[in-house]
């Protein structure tokens, strides 16, 4: 078969406008594969690449306060049925995707946050589903990361609400909260085009990692969620469709 990489010609054709719109086409297409075999399989261990080539043995990795929380952070599929305080949960949402202050580049003035954005455009907005945070009542809110506050957007959603759009993970059902990463995908994609949704991808995967690690450092648990009925969970959150997509989760909470 040949390489989908020999594409490369035909698409350099495609009119600007019409490969963003294939962005996002592939963005609503690419819902989970509901093959429920594939999602009950067990866990198989790793593949890893060698070249069979000559090796250099690298030196021994020591220890540090950072390389400590990389090695606690791990998926957490059991959370015990336990609050979380509503001071932690403002660090974890300040220091995964708050602003940090203003910076300057020499050329631009710009909001400094705490992971790298193309073109420092910021496409991702945070919601997040609580279930269980001690002094904040359960139910759906957005993070204004502006004004570091918590705006409120559905007093009646539940984790029972969303577990069957999350392909019915009941492993999350106990945890305290779940973070949304929400994108509008203009922001990035006026100015980079296609492109652009790759970016977006990786900024989550950024804004994400910086919540697992915070989690970790709170002696919390987390599990990255992929799986779930875009279409639904856009809806649950209230997103205008047309320019807004769910693209990642994080459920967080204390591991039993």
């Amino acid at each position: 078969m040949p390489s989908p990489f020999g594409l490369k010609r035909i698409m350099s054709t495609i009119p600007i406008t019409e490969s963003r719109n294939l962005a996002l086409l592939y963005h609503l297409n690419s819902e989970p594969w509901l093959n429920q075999q594939a999602y009950s399989q067990p866990s198989q261990m790793s593949a890893f690449k060698t070249l069979g080539k000559a090796e250099v043995t690298l030196p021994v990795c020591g220890s540090t306060p950072l390389t400590e929380l990389i090695g606690a952070r791990t998926s957490c599929r059991n959370f015990a049925n336990a609050p979380i305080s509503i001071g932690g949960l403002a660090s974890l949402l300040h220091h995964t995707y708050g602003t940090l202050g203003l910076r300057e580049d020499g050329t631009a003035r710009m909001h400094h946050r705490p992971v790298p954005s193309a073109g420092a455009l910021y496409p991702l907005e945070l919601y997040v589903l609580v279930r269980a945070v001690d002094g904040l009542p359960p139910g759906l809110y957005h993070y204004a990361a502006w004004r570091h506050s918590l705006e409120l957007v559905d007093t009646g959603a539940s984790m029972e609400d969303f577990l069957a759009e999350l392909l019915r993970q009941f492993y999350v059902a106990e945890a305290s909260a779940i973070v949304f990463f929400t994108a509008v995908f203009p922001r990035t994609m006026k100015k980079y085009g296609p492109r652009g949704y790759r970016y977006i991808l990786l900024e989550a995967g950024h804004a994400a990692q910086n919540l697992c690690l915070l989690a970790a450092e709170q002696k919390l648990a987390t599990l990255c969620l992929g799986g779930f009925r875009d279409s639904a969970i856009n809806a649950k959150l209230g997103l205008n469709v047309a320019i807004e997509g769910a693209v990642y989760s994080v459920a967080v909470g204390h591991s039993a």
